[in-house]
């Protein structure tokens, strides 16, 4: 009961406020711009504290003053006394009256007759203040899921006199059916405000579980806080958005197209803090998407620093500005998310090189480009001054120049991002040399899969690992054809993965048919080679015969008988050993012995017969 009264008090007290807040806009429609979406704070109550801090600066779309305009400077001064202030104390010290010598930190405007402006000298321009930067997505290790990767940056407006600051991100995802978040701190900070890389899972709390907690848990705890065992935090602010169905808030949610998760983060330091967000997504549901996006915006504006805001300290919500709205107005006059809520949406349009370079919801949302680095966060491009959240100029910053401000004319406190899922196989064909003509079926080496592993690095494949994906042979129809090498317009053997089909082929050639070998003779048995017949020993020279006593002087020798003595000696010639040859030395030596003693006989004879 007493909760129902409590929002019974809010809900009137936002129907007060909207009533004045309209009043306002129609008492100057000279000097204003029309605002997408107006807005009527969901709790301006201070005394309700168990309804405040990170719940209270939701806000309702008011579709029925769509076309109530309302100025950025008109913004500020009602929603910002301290500069309504500061702006009624200028302008009673100037006069309005032209002044050729301005005071120092001032200036003269471009127009003629201009009173002295702030120069902005007391705004210091330490970069951006919120960055989204897409990692690649991957399978999970049962792959069932992907998982969607983001690394988010983010650091508090301040000001030199501690009396002013932006705090406190809610980070926005789509709401997938089966869909899992978690968070990991991985960049904070030292008591010194050094930045320190870490890597801590954040624990999740539900909003109920936050406002009963009186340890500041939903706050980033310091690197000397981690090492004393305090946990990091995050809200889940599910539970505040489904109050929406208690009475007197019914509408809230029947003003918007769609819905999306909401999670509130908070730091101790305004310098610069990181997480890494990863949304797991079963794999069915990603198939409908190619591109997964998230937001993440600052919430607060406060005159203290540290902790949660809330409207009970003082704090100002930035979605009353309908330029840092996550939603605007649909066709139908309902508010929506737009393809943040419906990530089918998010088309190549939205998207290059894997990152987006439009706001998927609110078109006044300008995008922050990656740099890698959670340390130092870059400005926005792309600015279109008339759309773009200049909280600088909104809150009239330079013109309080005893105070210097840590902010930035170039960053909108919002950003957003993509990650993306690419997909790659690997497949080894098997050709002819020279043809296309395959000669086994195709080999799948690396199954359709992520080409991105959970480290973010690409995976690598190896189609040459065995005998399965590059035989040294193939033999078909009973021909047999050997490995060559690799085609031409082959993917290399090993590699990275890369987006679609990585194509591996290697190319054979036919082994030649070996020429037919004849068969062969039959060899004979070759002739047994005779025996060589003995040489005969050579008979022995008879001893020569006894000469005879000399006869009687015979008569003169006639020719007769020196041819009956040839003749004679003819048969002693025949019976010589047959050595082969007729002229053999050793007979013809013989022969002259025997002819040499027949004319010594004859030559005596003579001689006697003479005598």
């Amino acid at each position: 009961m007493k909760k129902l009264t409590k929002f019974g008090i809010i809900t009137m007290s936002v129907v007060v406020l909207n009533l004045v807040s309209q009043s306002v806009v129609q008492a100057d429609e000279t000097n204003s711009e029309p605002a997408n979406v107006s807005v009527k704070l969901g709790v301006t109550n201070s005394t309700d504290a168990e309804n405040t801090s990170l719940g209270d600066n939701r806000v309702e779309a008011d579709t029925t003053s769509d076309t109530s305009p309302k100025s950025d400077e008109e913004d500020a001064n009602a929603s910002s006394p301290k500069a309504e202030e500061i702006s009624t104390n200028i302008e009673a010290t100037t006069g309005g009256k032209e002044d050729s010598t301005c005071p120092s930190g001032t200036s003269t405007g471009s127009a003629p007759g201009a009173n002295c402006e702030p120069d902005g000298s007391n705004i210091i321009d330490e970069g951006g203040y919120v960055n989204v930067e897409g990692l690649p997505a991957h399978f999970s290790e049962d792959g069932k899921s992907v998982v969607y990767n983001y690394t988010v940056a983010f650091k508090g407006m301040h000001s030199s006199d501690r009396g002013q600051t932006v705090r406190d991100i809610r980070v926005r995802i789509p709401e997938i059916v089966g869909s899992k978040v978690d968070f990991t701190l991985i960049g904070t900070r030292d008591a010194n405000e050094n930045p320190v890389d870490v890597n801590v899972p954040m624990k999740e709390l539900s909003y109920n579980e936050y406002a009963e907690s009186t340890d500041g848990e939903a706050i980033v705890p310091t690197s000397e806080e981690l090492a004393a065992g305090k946990k990091p935090s995050v809200v889940n602010m599910k539970e505040y958005e489904d109050s929406a169905f208690v009475p007197g808030y019914s509408d809230y949610y029947e003003a918007y197209n769609d819905r999306v998760s909401t999670y509130a983060v908070s730091s101790q330091t305004l310098r610069s803090t990181a997480l890494r967000v990863s949304v797991t997504v079963p794999l069915e549901e990603a198939k409908k998407i190619k591109y997964l996006p998230i937001d993440v915006r600052f919430a607060w504006k406060c005159s203290q620093e540290g902790g949660i805001g809330s409207y009970e300290e003082g704090c100002q919500s930035l979605e009353e500005y309908h330029q840092i709205q996550p939603y605007y107005q649909d066709s139908n006059g309902k508010a929506t998310y737009g393809a943040l809520a419906n990530p089918s949406l998010v088309d190549d349009t939205y998207v290059q090189n894997d990152h987006l370079i439009r706001s998927v919801s609110n078109p006044t949302t300008h995008i922050t480009p990656n740099n890698g680095d959670w340390k130092t966060i870059p400005h926005d491009v792309n600015i279109n001054p008339e759309t773009f959240f200049n909280y600088v100029k909104i809150f009239n910053l330079k013109y309080n120049r005893a105070v210097k401000y840590y902010a930035s004319e170039f960053e909108d406190m919002a950003d957003q991002d993509v990650s993306t899922l690419h997909y790659g196989d690997v497949v080894v064909d098997y050709v002819i040399k020279g043809t296309n003509q395959s000669i086994k079926e195709t080999y799948k080496d690396t199954p359709l899969t992520s080409i991105y592993g959970s480290d973010g690095n690409l995976v690598t494949y190896n189609a040459a690992e065995n005998a399965d994906e590059r035989p040294s042979s193939i033999t078909v129809d009973g021909k047999k054809y050997n490995l060559v090498g690799v085609s031409s317009t082959s993917a290399p053997e090993t590699g990275q993965l890369k987006e679609g089909t990585t194509h591996v082929i290697y190319e054979y050639e036919k082994e030649s048919d070996p020429k037919p070998t004849p068969d062969p003779k039959p060899t004979p048995d070759p002739n047994p080679t005779p025996d060589p017949k003995p040489t005969p020993d050579p008979k022995p020279t008879p001893d020569p015969k006894p000469t005879p006593n000399p006869e009687p002087a015979p008569k003169p020798v006639q020719q007769e008988n020196v041819q009956s003595s040839e003749q004679k000696s003819a048969p002693e010639k025949a019976q010589l050993p047959n050595t082969g040859t007729s002229d053999s030395p050793l007979a013809m030596n013989l022969l002259a012995i025997l002819a040499g003693i027949f004319g010594i006989s004859l030559f005596k004879k003579s001689k006697k017969s003479e005598s």
